[in-house]
């Protein structure tokens, strides 16, 4: 502060009745290099339109048009008009094809909120330059804020309030308002001119020698500069570095984090939840996507965290995606895809459930126990046995013959389907959509496949689902895509890793309520429902406090990840080594809580089983597999990682000898040999590298 008290003397002084301020390393500071707030800059416009390009392209193509520009009009780059950079850059994207020209007034909206919204996540205050501000304003000082910067006098006025400190300043001046500079000296007497200043009576306080103090000297006003050169020495810094190292060390600071006491184990999982709903957010905002429906029951959290990501990192509420909440489940979708009796194959449960009983088939359609006591009476049988190959069995054609079921299911389905087109149209107010675009956590798309049916494949009805495991028949209105991982259009090194565990992915975003069993006008938001008792059990006494800590993890990685500028590939290879570690390393801790998590799992269809099996799949020959393993380790990643859970269940000394840690380290090995070394010598890629 003893530079602080030095130019209060001098203002007394020299009575001094306006002060003029610098702004950048003097009132704050930036955490990083000037530069890398432009690159965030560019990191939001692409995010919030959509643009297919890189963070790269984009501030390139900034750099340049100001570097143009300032040629051009003969100025320095701060100098130009701001609305003369934003034209030329829009221009610049539309004729190489990176901006559609329907977006560009978007684009010219929101490049000013973009500005502001990187520069916020960036900058601290100077408490020091702070106090010394407020000293004076207390002393009946005026204070004008002067910058050599390339935005408007709006966005200053945006940051100030942001900072809580607008309130200090008389005015503002920036150079692209004036198209004049601090560097050049020009800007002073205009500014003293435009306020009917004395030079005499006015000082400039900063800290560039040239900008703030030489040139400040010779349009006649007092100067002090304050000390420059730790905050050049922390922007070179800042210049060092990399955006990998950056995303790594955030992500692997949560990992760590997750493991103290306090947190519940596997909330490190938010990391894959957190870039799935960045992914959705960035591929709908590429497709122009206005409206979303999350599926339940996972969709409930994953619609709270893609609500929260959006209002965290949106510009403009005209770019926002509606969401809705579908309550629906496999049951429910069957039931409102079915067709005629005479003419329904029953594909899904052929496919999934070949063993059945009768009651556990007539368990599909929601019956009561009286129905299903009556129809056993009609038929004569024990509908409780279950039968083998049921769909080609006697007991199924009786019944499929039978008047009673033959009235209920077309009452039963018919009312399912009035009653779900009700609930869809109260979820949009009325409005009418031609496609749904439907969010789920996986694995196939067996509810989006019974939607398509029930708008009898009139409506594009597309998908976007944490992962996709499993082949359907796809058509062109029924697109889908794993953002996690996918077998589609075929599974990489990345694929096999992610796909491993996704119970849990089930397991950790399973919702507040039961499960829809069908729709009904007189039921509760149209849905019939019911809630296991295990389920509920396993929410309220462990879900709920997880999902909860991992919404706390989310709301910080929204803040510590958002100024990283990395690639969807830096990405792709940080969450590759971040799964390795959550599937392999795993604690006591860990390993006790997966067996409480197995007796809380329910499939609410089929033969209604209860618990997680964790039993590795026999792969036959050792040797086959071992050199297999060896080769191609990321194949067997999902069987390895139910390994250890297993062993812990059966004899804990044996859990604790298995090398999970070895595992890692071949992992690693392996990757570093095939993908850096082999790859680009050997045609072999074409076999072991995709």
């Amino acid at each position: 502060m003893a530079s602080f008290d030095n130019i209060l003397s001098e203002v007394k002084e020299k009575n001094i009745t306006t002060l003029f301020t610098d702004y950048y390393d003097t009132i704050v500071h930036r955490k990083v290099h000037p530069n890398q707030a432009l690159r965030i800059w560019s990191k939001l416009i692409i995010t919030e339109l959509g643009l297919n390009t890189t963070i790269e392209n984009l501030y390139f193509t900034r750099i340049s048009s100001s570097e143009y520009l300032a040629k051009k009009y003969g100025l320095d780059d701060v100098e130009l008009s701001y609305e003369v950079l934003k034209n030329e850059i829009a221009l610049r994207l539309i004729n190489s094809n990176l901006l559609p020209p329907s977006k560009r007034d978007s684009f010219l909206r929101i490049f000013e909120l973009a500005d502001l919204k990187s520069e916020q996540m960036v900058q601290y205050l100077n408490p020091n330059t702070l106090e010394f501000l407020k000293t004076l304003k207390s002393q009946g000082i005026k204070i004008v804020l002067i910058s050599d910067f390339y935005g408007p006098k709006s966005l200053f006025e945006n940051l100030l309030e942001h900072h809580g400190i607008k309130h200090l300043f008389e005015d503002i001046y920036t150079s692209s308002q004036l198209g004049k500079s601090k560097h050049r000296g020009n800007i002073y007497l205009d500014i003293l001119n435009r306020l009917g200043l004395e030079p005499h009576k006015t000082m400039m306080v900063g800290d560039n020698k040239r900008s703030d103090f030489l040139k400040a000297k010779e349009a006649g006003m007092s100067a002090y500069r304050l000390p420059h050169k730790k905050y050049l020495l922390k922007n070179k810094i800042n210049n060092l570095g990399s955006d990998k190292t950056n995303l790594n060390n955030a992500i692997e600071s949560i990992r760590k984090k997750t493991r103290e006491e306090q947190y519940m184990p596997f909330t490190e999982y938010i990391i894959f939840y957190h870039v799935f709903i960045m992914r959705l957010f960035e591929n709908c905002s590429k497709e122009g996507i206005k409206n979303l429906f999350f599926l339940s029951r996972e969709g409930q959290f994953l619609k709270k965290l893609f609500d929260s990501y959006q209002d965290s990192i949106l510009l403009s509420k005209d770019n926002a995606i509606k969401t809705h909440y579908l309550k629906i489940s496999r049951q429910a979708s069957l039931q409102i895809s079915f067709k005629p009796l005479e003419e329904e194959n029953f594909n899904y449960l052929k496919k999934n459930y070949q063993d059945l009983s009768v009651s556990r088939f007539l368990d599909t359609f929601n019956c009561t126990e009286n129905f299903k006591m009556d129809i056993a009476q009609e038929l004569q049988l024990d509908i409780d046995k279950t039968i083998q190959d049921f769909f080609n069995s006697q007991a199924f054609e009786l019944l499929k013959g039978n008047s009673k079921f033959q009235i209920f299911y077309d009452t039963n389905r018919t009312s399912n389907k009035e009653v779900f087109n009700n609930y869809v149209n109260s979820l949009l107010d009325g409005n009418t959509h031609d496609e749904m675009v439907l969010v789920d956590v996986g694995w196939g798309g067996t509810m989006q496949e019974s939607i398509y049916e029930f708008y009898k494949k009139e409506k594009a009805i597309s998908g976007y689902y944490l992962g996709l495991k499993e082949i359907y028949t796809i058509e062109e209105k029924t697109k889908r895509s794993g953002l996690l991982f996918s077998i589609l259009p075929y599974a990489t090194y990345s694929d096999h890793i992610l796909m491993a565990n996704t119970q849990l992915y089930e397991q950790f975003s399973a919702a507040s309520h039961g499960c829809v069993l069908g729709y009904s006008e007189e039921a509760k938001d149209f849905t019939i429902e019911v809630h296991k008792a295990e389920e509920k059990w396993l929410y309220d006494n462990y879900i709920k406090l997880h999902q909860e800590q991992m919404f706390t993890i989310h709301q910080e990685l929204l803040k510590t990840m958002a100024p990283i500028c990395y690639s969807d590939q830096m990405l792709n290879d940080a969450l590759n080594d971040f799964a390795l570690k959550t599937g392999l390393l795993q604690n006591h801790r860990k390993l006790a809580f997966l067996q409480t998590l197995s007796s809380g799992f329910y499939q609410n269809i089929g033969e209604n089983k209860v618990g997680i099996s964790y039993q590795p799949t026999k792969l036959g020959s050792p040797i086959k597999y071992t050199i297999g393993f060896l080769l191609r380790p990321e194949r067997f990643f999902r069987y390895l990682v139910k390994i250890k859970p297993t062993l812990y269940s059966k004899n804990k000394v044996l859990a604790y000898l298995f090398p999970s840690y070895l595992i890692y380290v071949y992992f690693k090995f392996n990757k570093w040999v095939r993908f850096k070394i082999l790859k680009s010598h050997f045609l072999l890629k074409f076999n072991y590298f995709q």
